[in-house]
């Protein structure tokens, strides 16, 4: 769940924290219900957030995460998310979900900063803080686990109502909730600062980042979302500066993909743009021109920045497909999920559906945009007239963000079709769907 901790930048003021849901009570969840309840939010995500769903942009956070992962001893399977909002935010919810704002990634000044912010959350998630506030003050959490987990469930339905649960559950015994989120901050700060360091990154971003929005925003009525979620003081940028001056790092290159991420996102949001650097403002010509198609002139300028989402856009925008090229480019990066779905939006365009189930399909389970994957693979099926294995491609589609009725709406959809009984592979995958569906439904109602 969100944390939203109210503060203004550098004040003593002592302010109402709601908890992270950053790792299960363990008093009370399993490592079995963590997963349970992280579905469950990641449900309440997609209904309520209004999520990027733009490949490149989720391949570049996700490599971030996966660089930074190497250098935590985890059994989690950490999904990172981009939620269009203009606020500057991010939030760890159960399981290791991992959602950065917009605004946030546009407000940074380098990758080091966008790393030292889910440095940061995946910690929050890593350090167990839920279950270390439940020993610390178990009657007043016992009521905010409670109250959390119901609005989570509930706020899809009533968001008046889930603002009601989770603010009856914060305000028995807050005080004592309060001094434990300030030792949370500090020890995400901490930790996340080692991780940050081992994966290549200055170790100094982290409080650099808050310090520029604390310093921007001093004089500011409305402070950005970060700030309030994320409570700045001056002992907290002092400690994290020592802490940085104490490790040494290996600066690792990077291909400066943010500044091309920042003119992708402009783009894609509507945004005003801003590039001023000629191969950035080149890239995002083709990008309007890609998003509007025809209305749109083709672009002037030849000078894109060589990365591989140049080589994406270009072949985007060819006409008619270029089978070979496409290839050619998921070959280099058969890993690459920008590559794999952009391909295969292409293949949709051009109808050739059993290419898009062919290249898909084995890899889909493979990567945190299941539900992207499926989607597609759904598509394909449908172009084909093949209902049974259209909706079962939905059901795993709908079951991979944990929209769990959904899934089972699907599954019925497939068992009445008529050529599904002719395909006994997919019958008993079917099967495992619907019997894996079953039983997380139960222990979703048991939670």
């Amino acid at each position: 769940m969100l944390a939203c901790f109210i503060s203004n930048a550098f004040s003593e003021e002592k302010p109402i924290l709601l908890p992270e849901l950053g790792s299960p009570n363990r008093a009370s969840f399993s490592n079995q219900q963590e997963d349970v309840l992280s579905l469950a939010f990641l449900e309440a995500l997609y209904q309520q957030a209004d999520i990027i769903d733009d490949p490149e942009l989720n391949s570049y956070i996700r490599d971030i995460g996966a660089r930074l992962l190497r250098h935590v001893s985890t059994n989690r399977k950490f999904q990172f998310y981009i939620i269009k909002d203009d606020s500057i935010n991010a939030f760890a919810g159960p399981g290791g979900i991992i959602a950065l704002h917009s605004g946030l990634i546009l407000a940074a000044k380098n990758e080091d900063e966008i790393a030292a912010v889910m440095a940061h959350e995946i910690q929050h998630v890593q350090q167990e803080h839920l279950s270390r506030m439940f020993e610390q003050g178990k009657k007043g959490m016992a009521a905010t686990v409670a109250g959390i987990v119901g609005a989570l469930l509930v706020g899809s339905q009533s968001p008046q109502a889930a603002m009601a649960m989770v603010t009856g559950g914060i305000a028995y015994n807050a005080q004592q909730q309060l001094a434990f989120s300030r030792d949370n901050e500090w020890e995400a700060d901490r930790t996340g600062i080692d991780v940050l360091a081992a994966a290549g990154y200055n170790p100094n971003a982290m409080s650099d980042f808050f310090e520029t929005l604390a310093s921007r925003y001093r004089n500011d009525s409305k402070a950005p979302e970060m700030l309030m979620s994320h409570p700045v003081t001056n002992k907290r940028i002092s400690d994290s500066r020592a802490r940085a001056r104490m490790i040494s790092y290996t600066k690792k290159t990077h291909e400066h993909t943010l500044a091309l991420a920042q003119a992708r996102l402009q783009a894609l949001i509507g945004q005003k743009i801003t590039a001023t650097n000629p191969q950035l403002a080149c890239y995002q010509q083709y990008m309007l021109a890609n998003l509007q198609r025809n209305n749109a002139p083709m672009p002037s300028c030849h000078n894109l920045p060589e990365h591989l989402w140049s080589k994406i856009i270009l072949l985007e925008m060819k006409a008619p497909l270029d089978q070979l090229g496409w290839q050619a480019l998921s070959d280099i990066y058969p890993q690459n999920s920008a590559v794999l779905l952009n391909y295969a939006d292409q293949l949709l365009l051009a109808h050739q559906s059993e290419k898009v189930v062919q290249l898909l399909t084995p890899v889909a389970d493979q990567f945190n945009e299941r539900w992207e994957f499926w989607k597609r693979i759904a598509q394909a099926w449908n172009q084909q007239n093949d209902n049974a294995s259209e909706a079962f491609a939905m059901a795993k589609a709908y079951s991979s963000i944990g929209a769990l009725k959904l899934a089972e709406i699907q599954i019925d959809r497939a068992k009445k079709s008529a050529d599904a009984s002719n395909n006994i592979q997919l019958n008993t995958q079917r099967e495992n769907l619907e019997n894996w569906l079953k039983i997380q439904l139960k222990a979703r109602k048991e939670l």
